[in-house]
């Protein structure tokens, strides 16, 4: 019985001191938020043992702070199964702090570490009055200078970043601007190479499935681009990223290290937005 009890003597002072937070705040309250983060770490709501587990506490002990998460509206308990699972109030401050965050300070923060990391010229584009625009532009050292005027309207059809926009953005956005594309685009190019609404839609449809698209040589010949898209909470494209080279000096494939990169940044810079990411 006495080595029992010395047992779990030790067991109750080792596993608080774990805990300790190194802060010169509130002790209380950093371990209470830390808690908070374990029970949002679940799929749905769980039960007190498996919370008290995963944060490396007693259960008595993780009782205690989830009755006072649970006073705040931080947590919430079903009253049949007992089970634990996050408050309205999360959802309130959640909300909250989405609409704080400015996507396009985001994106433009991330542009410089995209193009070190690619040697490539990155751009970030959003939907303006008149279609698929570029605010942003910055420019990397190339054997052949690239100059991207920020404030040009990009086409929907023959750029990268506008077949994204054609991909998710609302139709009744995109079909007046891609009805005129269309007609200029036949009127100028022989019939076997008409944009056709089946064609459209194959595009579409490959875009959506690889998350990521290129144009090569098809507004600029001496331009081959990569673009990926950023999404908000709600799903809704918010802009896109773009990498622009030379055709021939790096890797344009969908595998390629500058797909990767920019597919990369793009992913968290929707993740950061609220948006949930596939795997």
């Amino acid at each position: 019985m006495a080595l029992k009890a010395q047992t779990k003597k030790k067991t109750k002072s080792r596993k608080p001191r774990a805990l300790a937070p190194e802060t010169r705040g509130n002790s209380t309250i950093v371990i209470g938020a830390r808690l908070l983060g374990v029970v949002g770490g679940f799929d749905g709501p769980t039960t007190l043992t498996r919370i008290a587990a995963a944060a490396d506490m007693s259960p008595s002990r993780a009782y205690r702070y989830l009755r006072g998460l649970l006073d705040s509206g931080l947590v919430s308990q079903d009253g049949v199964s007992g089970r634990y699972d996050l408050g309205p109030e999360v959802l309130r401050l959640g909300l909250a702090a989405i609409s704080r965050i400015d996507p396009v300070r985001l994106a433009i923060a991330a542009l410089p570490d995209l193009t070190e990391k690619t040697g490539l010229v990155s751009t970030l584009t959003v939907w303006g009055s008149f279609g698929p625009t570029v605010i942003r532009c910055e420019h990397a050292t190339l054997s052949v200078p690239i100059r991207i005027r920020e404030g040009i309207v990009l086409p929907l059809l023959s750029t990268a970043a506008g077949n994204l926009f054609l991909t998710y953005e609302a139709p009744s956005l995109t079909q007046p601007l891609l009805a005129r594309e269309i007609e200029d685009w036949n009127a100028s190019h022989p019939a076997r190479q008409a944009i056709t609404e089946k064609r459209i839609e194959e595009m579409k449809a490959d875009v959506g499935k690889r998350g990521i698209t290129r144009a090569i040589g098809e507004r600029k010949p001496d331009h081959a681009n990569l673009a990926a898209p950023v999404f908000g909470r709600d799903g809704k494209l918010e802009l896109t990223l773009t990498l622009i080279g030379i055709p021939g000096s790096y890797d344009t494939s969908y595998s390629g290290n500058a797909a990767r990169v920019l597919k990369q940044v793009a992913r968290e810079l929707s993740q950061k937005l609220g948006a949930v990411v596939a795997d």
